[in-house]
């Protein structure tokens, strides 16, 4: 079954494929005095229209409506919610070069990712370029490597030269990992593409392979609960970040696996993250889930907010809550 890409957002967004309420409000304010950092963030080329697929939550068609107006809409969004900091990779297209955009739009508030995949679409870019790129300071992050999209996990020789790259500058790695969009296998784009693969357990050969390797595990590693606390408990370097599950999943769903890494003593081991794709409104509802965790302390907010990224990326004290 062939299904155009642009139909396929839009029968996931119109199925109500993540199964939430649309009643949820986007426009949360936080405290104004609470810096945030959000680790997953996603950039388009500024001359590529949006497709006007409606925020899963929501119903509503992005506002902006090409690439360079999301960029301001998202900024304006992060100004709004006290964001200080974002790690942003570019989410289709040239996806270095709209990456790097942001940074040099927004340079003390954007950290720039090489968001990679290994596809026959979406091949892997260059080693050599990489190597400029983080040596001159444009991208900073090896990610989001989205190796299951490829239908390939990220211990596959295919990725060992960028792995050992990343080890070498001292890049931390962000990875996709836990499930996609419902029916995602059967769109051209993803014919590879295997739930399975999502498990954070199979990235332990290529821990062990690159023990300095810093890697973020995307999306909390979710539905892989028993997988994320193995590799999370094994290997210190290892974070995880909760975009998309911190405002597409349902509520109990979202406070019952993050209440469960919590209890098994990984508070200071996750990080925030929005993964706001085409709708900057969403960057506030993921906010929200995370500050209607009535379970945790506001301890543990500041660290999964703020204190955990500034630790993992090793963001140097210029760097902290800038406005």
């Amino acid at each position: 079954m062939v299904i155009d890409r642009r139909r396929f957002l839009q029968l996931c967004a119109g199925a109500g494929a993540i199964g939430m309420s649309r009643a949820r409000a986007a426009t949360y304010t936080p405290s104004p005095k609470l810096p945030i950092i959000d680790v997953h963030l996603h950039a388009y080329p500024a001359d590529m229209a949006l497709p006007a697929t409606p925020n899963p939550v929501t119903g509503k068609p992005p506002g902006p409506k090409d690439g360079e107006a999301h960029l301001r809409a998202c900024l304006a969004e992060m100004k709004r919610l006290n964001v200080v900091k974002g790690v942003v990779s570019g989410g289709s297209g040239d996806r270095l070069g709209a990456a790097a955009h942001w940074h040099e739009a927004a340079p003390d508030r954007i950290i720039a990712g090489a968001g990679i995949r290994g596809s026959e679409d979406t091949p892997l870019p260059e080693i050599g370029l990489l190597r400029k790129e983080f040596g001159e300071g444009r991208l900073r992050v090896l990610g989001e490597v989205s190796a299951q999209y490829a239908g390939l996990s990220l211990s596959d020789p295919k990725y060992e030269p960028y792995l050992a790259l990343a080890e070498e500058l001292d890049v931390p790695v962000a990875l996709h990992t836990g499930s996609g969009p419902p029916g995602i296998s059967y769109d051209p784009c993803c014919h590879g593409f295997r739930a399975s693969l999502g498990n954070p357990a199979l990235v332990e050969e290529a821990l062990n392979r690159h023990p300095k390797l810093r890697l973020n595990v995307m999306h909390g590693g979710w539905p892989y609960l028993e997988g994320t606390i193995a590799i999370v408990n094994h290997y210190p370097q290892v974070y995880v970040d909760l975009g998309a599950i911190d405002w597409l999943l349902p509520r109990a769903e979202f406070h019952a696996y993050l209440g469960a890494l919590t209890r098994a003593g990984f508070g200071k081991r996750i990080m925030f993250g929005s993964d706001q794709i085409f709708w900057p409104e969403a960057i506030g509802m993921a906010v929200e889930g995370v500050e209607s965790a009535r379970f945790l302390t506001p301890s543990q907010k500041r660290d999964i907010f703020y204190g955990n990224a500034v630790r993992f990326f090793r963001l140097g004290k210029g760097e902290q809550m800038k406005p």
